[in-house]
């Protein structure tokens, strides 16, 4: 929740919004990653946001340091990814998924847009490698790809596969995609 001021910053009113599928955090990043434009602002001003950088707003030094590298990923090589991050906000920390594409302008590198994710990943007694695995799945890649990617061999992805399999309940890849589709943002 957000509270507007009216031009003479008196209170006009508590706003009911918050980020979704309908309205994500869009935020603009300049080369060195500061933000340089947010919009919606619910739980900071402007001032607290402006000129800040994504990695400052998650709490583990390996989050800062994959955030970091997201980062150089859009910007150097010019490719679109799509990561989650737990961003605390007042404290409590939420997990976002977050797309960011590459700009070409001056002033903007990288757009991005972050949407709460409020289904815990391990409330799906899912691991990180095997959603990392399924995520790579849904968006089209072969097993060797993912196996490449992941920096595994394909016989260690095809082990996450039937774990995935046999966790959720499907017993064919189709069955497992079509799930993945449906409870994963690629």
């Amino acid at each position: 929740m957000l509270v507007c001021e009216s031009r003479k910053g008196t209170p006009c009113g508590i706003l009911n919004m918050s980020h979704s599928d309908k309205n994500p955090l869009v935020t603009l990043h300049d080369s060195r990653g500061r933000i340089v434009f947010a919009q919606p602002l619910i739980f900071h001003s402007a001032a607290e946001v402006l000129y800040s950088q994504p990695w400052e707003w998650v709490g583990t030094e390996e989050e800062q340091t994959r955030i970091r590298d997201a980062f150089q990923k859009v910007l150097f090589d010019r490719e679109s990814i799509t990561i989650r991050a737990k961003f605390i906000f007042q404290g409590e920390p939420t997990l976002y998924e977050c797309h960011a594409v590459p700009v070409d302008t001056n002033e903007v590198t990288v757009m991005t847009t972050s949407i709460p994710i409020y289904e815990e990943d391990e409330d799906m007694g899912l691991t990180p490698r095997e959603l990392e695995c399924l995520r790579q799945l849904i968006s089209g890649s072969q097993t060797s790809e993912i196996a490449t990617n992941m920096g595994v061999k394909s016989t260690t992805v095809n082990t996450y596969k039937q774990r995935l399999k046999d966790k959720i309940g499907v017993d064919s890849l189709a069955g497992l995609i079509a799930w993945g589709c449906k409870h994963l943002r690629s």
